[in-house]
């Protein structure tokens, strides 16, 4: 099949895939030499997830012809099984080898690449490969996503030769994918239960700034709090995990870092600050509502990219949009990759930065594949339009992502509605407002102490939907606790809770809901007595 003559008769997502290797350059007969060769992390918590359902996999598929590969999340090729030599060599002759990279730039349309590029699970046979040397597979593929996180950790695949094609491999290679994706959450429950460990015994004998950053977790004391700027996050990142140095804040202070590796969390560190010859560390100022407002108004005028950074529900969105000035804003999600791909996502953002009188606003960028990074820091670079990106708390930037502060010289850093908590009365009758003007509603005292001890893991958009199912329900009149919805009617503890017994109490209320509200099954989980763990649910007004 010419890549023309025969691409109607392709099913709508392989034309597509098609279309992507066309204007990579690529040409059906292109030899696999462009394929890149790296060194993969055989180590990594992906690979440790997945090799117990590999080996099950590979049992499965004996003597069915089949072979089973797993890629990473740059879709390099990290680990392969199989039984029979003769597909053995098939899949050293086109480099589907660990380290290869298999990206649709270099071996077109295929399960792997394809896969990766569009974030869906894809079935590639024979003729639908855009390479001549690959049109002798069948290949299924099925991505793998971090249910922490939710990045996308890697790719699973099977290929066998074309003549084995079945249907029947798709749905048992998307359990085998889930059963990986379950052992990353499992992975992930036992790390920040050893994060949280090493964090209370060290701040329990220390009044020092003590930090601990693990992927997707970080933990602060209220010391850390006070002399770090998220800046100063992403440089412990990049720095050593273990042994002791120097560290110039975003403050300008020198301050002296000593870092441990915390054992049973992969890749997870403490860290303990000192200051250097007598140096007072200086306390930083959390942003209010004010000085957020005030931020975005001394940058409405200001050229180069800005940065917002904050929680999930933080009010990303909103800051971002408050810069158009009237202008037309062109929006790009990097949570719709998946339906045009990586390449073809980047295009129209690039285009879209090139628009003089028009703001770009890209969202998510920490969810933009790795390897889009830099294509990203390119479209900035030429960028003549206004453009902001929004994402989370700079401390949560992995190393390739933080490479976007380079080009962002100006950041707002909105705080969470939990450090918020004296402005929720103010929010509150200001949605109450905007959303049911004219309509005699008030929150009474009682309803408003509820609302202001809640945590609001989901910010101001937990916020705004609790006001508006707390308004339909009563309609007008004064708005009670028990037009509140049940989770929020608990005035909460009488005391404000410290960072860690805020961090405590989230913690808690995940491993319950984890496992339907059973207290026994929870404290196995969080390796505590089951004395304790009643005891710390009555002392952090845990429903």
């Amino acid at each position: 099949m010419s890549p023309e003559s025969g691409e109607t008769a392709l099913r709508p997502e392989i034309r597509l895939a098609w279309h992507r290797a066309r204007i990579s350059g690529l040409d059906p007969g292109t030899p696999l030499h462009r394929v890149r060769q790296a060194e993969v992390d055989r180590q990594s918590r992906l690979v440790a997830a997945a090799a117990p359902v590999l080996d099950t996999v590979a049992a499965q598929l004996a003597d069915t012809g089949f072979s089973v590969l797993l890629a990473d999340s740059q879709s390099r090729i990290v680990e392969r099984r199989f039984e029979q030599t003769r597909l053995g060599d098939a899949l050293d002759e086109v480099r589907a080898v660990p380290g290869s990279q298999y990206s649709e730039d270099s071996t077109g349309t295929n399960s792997l690449a394809t896969t990766y590029e569009t974030r869906r699970g894809v079935f590639v046979t024979g003729e639908e490969h855009y390479l001549e040397p690959l049109k002798q597979f069948c290949c299924y593929g099925h991505p793998i996503w971090h249910p922490t996180t939710g990045r996308l950790e890697g790719v699973l695949d099977v290929t066998g030769h074309v003549r084995d094609a079945t249907p029947l491999l798709g749905p048992f290679l998307q359990r085998a994918a889930q059963d990986i994706e379950q052992r990353l959450l499992e992975g992930s429950r036992h790390s920040e239960k050893s994060m949280l460990a090493a964090y209370q015994s060290r701040t329990a004998r220390t009044e020092a700034p003590v930090v601990v950053l693990g992927d997707g977790l970080t933990l602060a004391n209220p010391a850390a709090t006070d002399l770090l700027d998220p800046a100063d996050y992403v440089a412990l990142r990049s720095a050593a995990r273990t042994g002791a140095g120097r560290l110039v804040l975003a403050s300008g202070t020198e301050v002296l870092v000593t870092g441990t590796a915390i054992d049973g969390a992969r890749g997870a560190a403490l860290y303990e600050f000192s200051t250097v010859d007598g140096q007072r560390a200086p306390r930083r100022r959390r942003l209010s509502a004010g000085r957020v407002q005030d931020q975005l108004d001394d940058f409405r005028t200001v050229r180069g990219p800005l940065l917002v950074c904050g929680e999930v529900g933080s009010g990303r969105t909103t800051a971002a949009r408050e810069f158009a000035a009237g202008k037309p804003v062109r929006v790009h999600d990097t949570l719709y990759l998946g339906e045009t791909g990586v390449h073809a996502w980047l295009t129209r953002a690039a285009a879209s930065m090139r628009v003089a009188d028009q703001l770009t606003v890209v969202e998510n960028v920490h969810l933009l594949p790795e390897s889009a990074v830099f294509g990203l820091l390119s479209a900035l670079d030429h960028a003549t339009g206004q453009v902001v990106l929004t994402g989370p708390p700079v401390a949560e930037l992995d190393r390739e992502h933080a490479r976007l502060l380079s080009r962002c010289p100006h950041r707002v850093d909105l705080p969470p509605l939990r450090l918020r908590r004296q402005e929720i009365p103010a929010m509150v009758s200001r949605l109450l407002a905007e959303h049911h003007p004219g309509t005699p509603l008030r929150f009474t005292p009682d309803a408003l102490r509820c609302l202001t001890r809640h945590t609001w893991p989901g910010n101001l958009h937990e916020l705004a939907s609790v006001v508006r199912m707390a308004a339909e329900r009563r309609g007008a009149g004064d708005l009670t606790p028990a037009d509140l919805p049940a989770a929020y009617r608990s005035p909460g503890p009488d005391r404000r809770l410290s960072p860690l017994e805020e961090t405590e109490r989230d913690i808690i209320r995940s491993a319950l809901q984890r496992n339907g509200g059973n207290k026994v099954r929870a404290a196995t989980e969080l390796g505590i007595g089951r004395t304790t763990l009643y005891r710390r649910i009555r002392a952090l007004s845990i429903e």
